[in-house]
Formats: C-alpha cells, structure tokens, sequence
C-alpha cells in the first residue's frame, strides 16, 4: 500500500487527481496526521471539472454578519443535484449563524463522473465558539433526476453487513464503535452527525464522519474493497466505475426511470421513495416490489388550529437510513413560508425570529428593494436563507414584451448575483402571474416558478392577527403547502414572530422551497409550482 502514500498522482486518461487523505481533512493539525491506520492511507479521488459539461463556479463572500467564503458549482444538466448544493450551501450558512460563528470556508470537488453519474464533495470548516468542520457527499443519477445522501450508494439487504464492516473498520483505528454506528444511521452533516461516502483509488470506501464524532477533527474510517463490493447497490456499483474511471458527464439519461410520481392525495409519509430502494435496484431483495408511487393518507382535510404534524416511524437501529437530502418532506410535514417585496426595514427582525427557532425561510426580493437596502440583502444570504427573484420593478410579466422581461426578469437575477456571488434559481412573478412569452424568459434564466398555495393577505388586511390565524388553520388543509407573505409589511413581521415558533412547537419542518421540493424532483426552470412536488401542482398558473 505504499502507493497510497504518494502526495499527487495523476491519472490523465482519466482525468483524475489523487490526493493524500489529510488533504481532504480540512488541513488539520489532529490524529489524523499522525494516524498509520488503513484510512490514513487511503487515497481519495478527485476528478477534474473539466469532465462535467454545463459546470459553471459560484463564488460566494459576506463579511457581515462573519466572514465567509463559499465557492460551489451549479450545473445546468444537473439542476436537481445544483439545487441539493444550494440545500447544503444554505444550510451550513445557518449552522453558523446558530452558533455564532466568525468564519466559514465552503469549497467543492467532483468525486465520480461517468455520462448519467456524478458525485461531489463539499467541503465546511465553520470557526468560532464551536469549531465545525465535516463534508458531504452528494451523488446525482440522471436517469433518475434525483440526488441522494450517501446511503444510496449500499443496497437494502446488504445495510447490516456494511454496518459490520464499518464497525470493524472503528475497531481497527481505535475509535468508538458505538458511536462510529449511531452517527451511521443519521442524516449526513450539515443536518446530522452522519458521515460523507467516497470511493477511494483502490475502489475502498471512504466513510468521513464530521469534528466531533469520532475525534475532535474529522475521522475517515475505511471499508475494503472486498468488503464493499458485495453490498453495493446499482447505483452503487456505477458510482464506484464512476470514480475508478471517471468519464465525461453529460446529465443525459440512457433509461429514464419514474423517482416519484405525484399523487392527488397527501402521500402517508412511509410511502417516501427515500425509505425504500430505489425502482429497479436488483439488489433491493425482498424490497423489490418497492414502488414510489404515492400512497394517500388518511389525514383530516379540515382546518384545525391545534392539530399536530404527523410523521414516519423513525429508522429503527440497524435498518437502512433515508436516502434524502436534508429534510424528507413526505417523511416529515413541511411548510414553506416565503415573503415577496423585500428586503424591508424589518426584514432583519424576521431573520431573527427564524434564527431562534432554526428555522428556515425563502425570500423573493424585487430589484427596487434591494437597491435600497442592498446590505440586507447580503444579511439574509449570508444568514442561509433562500433567496428567489421578485422582479425588478413588481410589473405584470404577463403584459411585457420580451424585450422587457429580459430586464425585469435577468436585470435582477444580475443584480442578485453581484451582491450574493451567485444567479437565483427560483423566481416568483408579481401578483403571480405569467405567460408563455414570460416563463421562455425565465426558462432562459434556469428559474423555476414558484407561487403559492396560501395567501395570507397581509398587504391587505395589515392584520397580524388575521395573518395569523391564515397561517394557523390552512398549513393542516394542504400538502406541502408556500404560504404567501411580505416582509415590507408590519403584520407580517408581527405574525411571523408567533407562527414560527408556533408551527415549530406543532411538529411542522420549516423549511425553503427548494429544501420543500428537492427530495421529490426539484423544480424545472420555466414550470409553475404553488406547493411541494410530492402531489400534482394545482393551483393558479402551476403547471408542474
């Protein structure tokens, strides 16, 4: 194995580098530099961007409200899997901000490339009061549309085995078992303790378990080769080729398969594809006849004001975790509350209010707006919310001619891009409304349509109380429901600062549009959304 003490090999047929492990470790002065076990000895690969067609660098810097630096890809084959970065990229922003970090530094690397396959690594060091640093590992099936955390990569049957392996590996570094198990089971970091999942040059996997899991800096565990090979699932086995002999991703699939079909129905939350194996693994065993089709619950349909969000069983110990990124919002009852016309001169109060619950929140910002107070713009990106366009100046983009919406609608993608270091991938038109020649237009900007399923009417009541009890009694009627506010409006303000907690305390996920709707597809540019993706769109101008 002393190859693998090599510091740089390249490989130029296939365009990879390979890099010494403590390089991939946040550069830390911990065990793992001095550590002679199997792990610290493995070589991760890293593959060159230049195999991944339609990859374009966002390059994010804030020094309010700390320093960060965050540099992570789009690309335009692979929007679901651009905007499972933009989930981590956000969500990592509000760990910080929750613990009252002073630095962030985010970088990425593409970890497998084959033409429907890609992997890639983000890479998080959070300073501060609570020193943080982990990776995640993220892999893309175009044949899917889909991307999942890293348990995807081990089929349902072979989970236990795997498990075993991976204790063994504890075993042999002299790390705790019990705990290297625990984290196993949970989501991977930034929204849990579990670990990233990487092929390294000899075809082992690489299991990387966040700071203060295993040891005080990140700690690699290796599973063999020839241990890994047996439980591998499809995608597994393509990702493990896509790593040992990368090849030019092209994002095009080769036998389409159905991830999720939306039902008419609110689906009962085991009926999550993340909690079954994928459709058509051969190595799904008894699960095989696993389908995502949406199963309907039996949940009320009448508003109440007290009911309680319901949720799937936990992942018993031992059984295969979900594969979803983040938030499971069939799993778990999301909702998406969203503000439009900002940033206003509260807007930081309503940032702070999330804040204290960690909680999350999308902002559709107009370009009138923004001009005017261009540092809370920056605040609320720099805090890890979603940011979506609102237009530049709040016209009808149903009445302009192309010509126009080319200002109204780029004019701002542009204008949020030099202030935030990256284009928006969500729009929301003014008073809903679109047309054909407008959604060409937004299509053109790779942003997807996103209006709303409750519209609390605050802009006209101006009553928080009204606003309120809107929000109260209709997020238990809809599934997945965007709620429609404004955070130039005091009663919005005001309203929010008791439904956030509220909703919280009711067992609800408060979560961004694209955390709402990653899991289940994502959103396509150019298509109209008015809630989750789990059911068919139904609503004004939402054509799914």
């Amino acid at each position: 194995m002393t190859s693998r003490r090599k510091l740089t090999r390249v490989l130029v047929a296939g365009m990879i580098v390979l890099l010494p492990l403590s390089a991939c470790s946040g550069g830390s002065s911990g065990s793992n530099k001095s550590d002679d076990s199997p792990a610290a000895k493995a070589t991760p690969i890293v593959v060159k961007d230049s195999l991944v067609n339609g990859v374009t660098s966002t390059h994010s810097t804030f020094t309010t409200p700390r320093n960060i630096d965050v540099k992570v890809p789009q690309i335009a084959p692979a929007r679901n899997l651009s905007q499972a970065i933009e989930v981590v990229r956000e969500r990592s922003l509000r760990q910080a901000q929750w613990d009252s970090a002073t630095k962030v530094r985010q970088t990425s690397s593409f970890v497998a490339s084959s033409a429907q396959i890609l992997g890639v690594k983000i890479s998080t060091t959070i300073e501060g009061p609570k020193p943080h640093t982990f990776d995640t590992t993220l892999w893309y099936d175009a044949n899917y549309g889909q991307t999942f955390s890293p348990s995807v990569l081990i089929s349902w049957p072979g989970w236990a085995k795997f498990r075993n392996a991976v204790g063994q590996a504890a075993d042999d570094a002299s790390v705790d078992k019990a705990k290297a198990l625990a984290a196993l089971q949970e989501s991977p970091a930034p929204y849990g303790t579990g670990p990233a999942m990487s092929f390294g040059s000899e075809g082992e996997l690489l299991v990387t378990f966040p700071a203060g899991v295993l040891d005080k800096e990140q700690k690699t565990l290796l599973v063999p080769k020839d241990k890994v090979d047996p439980v591998l699932s499809d995608l597994g086995v393509k990702a493990q080729g896509a790593s040992l002999h990368p090849s030019t991703f092209s994002g095009t699939p080769d036998a389409r398969k159905t991830w999720w079909k939306p039902a008419n129905d609110r689906p009962a939350p085991q009926s999550s594809p993340n909690l079954h194996p994928l459709p058509g693994d051969s190595t799904a065993g008894k699960d095989a006849s696993a389908d995502s089709h949406a199963r309907p619950s039996k949940q009320p349909t009448a508003p109440s004001t007290t009911s309680t969000a319901i949720s799937a069983a936990p992942v018993k110990d031992g059984e295969h975790p979900s594969t979803a990124v983040g938030i499971d919002c069939i799993a778990r009852q999301c909702v998406a509350l969203t503000y439009d016309d900002g940033p206003g001169k509260r807007t930081g109060e309503l940032l702070k209010t999330f804040e204290k619950q960690k909680a999350a929140a999308t902002f559709f910002e107009m370009g009138n707006s923004i001009d005017a107070a261009p540092d809370t713009t920056r605040l609320v990106a720099a805090s890890g919310f979603e940011i979506g366009n609102h237009s530049s100046t709040h016209p009808d983009l149903a009445t302009l001619s192309t010509q126009t919406l080319k200002t109204e609608v780029g004019g701002n993608s542009d204008r949020l891009a030099k202030l935030t270091g990256r284009r928006p991938m969500l729009l929301r038109p003014p008073y809903g409304d679109h047309n054909d020649t407008a959604d060409k237009v937004i299509t053109d900007n790779n942003m997807a349509v996103i209006n709303w399923s409750i519209d609390t009417n605050d802009w006209q009541t101006h009553s928080a109380p009204k606003t309120l009890d809107k929000i109260s009694k209709d997020v238990s009627i809809y599934t997945g429901p965007i709620t429609l506010m404004h955070d130039i409006h005091d009663a919005a303000i005001d309203a929010s600062a008791t439904a956030v907690p509220n909703l919280t305390k009711r067992g609800y996920q408060l979560v961004t549009v694209s955390e709402l709707t990653l899991n289940t597809g994502g959103v396509q540019a150019g298509h109209g959304y008015c809630r989750g993706n789990a059911l068919v769109q139904d609503g004004y101008l939402c054509k799914g």
